[in-house]
C-alpha cells in the first residue's frame, strides 16, 4: 500500500474545450495539477503497477467543493502512466469529500490480489 499527499486545494477535471481552430484541449489549471499529482506520486512508483489496483483518495477543502468524481478523475488521470499503465487497472475506488485545512488530497493505491 502506497499512500501520500497532494497539498493545495484540489483541483476538478473540467470537460474538454473546443479551441478557436475546433481543437480540443484540456483547460490548463486541469493540466497543472495533474502534471502536480504525477510528481508527487513519481518517486514512489519505480514502474507502473500491473494488474488491478484500488484507488482511494481523501479530500480536504477549506470551502464547498465541486462534484466528488470530477476530483477523483484528476487523481486518476494524474497517476497514469506513473502508478498504474491505465486507469482501466483501477477496480476498487473509495473516495470521500471533507472539511478541513490545509486543503490536500491524501491518496491510497494499493495492488489487489484477489479481485
Amino acid at each position: 500500500m502506497i499512500h501520500f499527499i497532494i497539498p493545495g486545494r484540489p483541483v476538478p477535471k473540467h470537460r474538454p474545450r473546443v479551441g478557436k481552430h475546433g481543437n480540443i484541449y484540456t483547460p490548463q489549471n486541469c493540466r497543472e495539477y495533474e502534471r502536480t499529482v504525477g510528481l508527487s506520486a513519481k518517486t514512489l512508483f519505480p514502474k507502473p503497477l500491473i494488474g488491478p489496483v484500488a484507488l482511494g483518495v481523501k479530500f480536504y477543502f477549506s470551502r464547498r467543493p465541486g462534484d466528488l468524481d470530477n476530483y477523483v478523475k484528476a487523481i486518476s488521470d494524474g497517476l497514469n502512466g506513473i502508478a498504474w499503465q491505465d486507469d482501466r487497472q483501477v477496480v476498487k475506488l473509495f473516495a470521500s469529500l471533507k472539511r478541513g485545512s490545509p486543503e490536500r488530497a491524501e491518496v491510497v493505491v494499493q495492488q489487489v490480489v484477489n479481485n
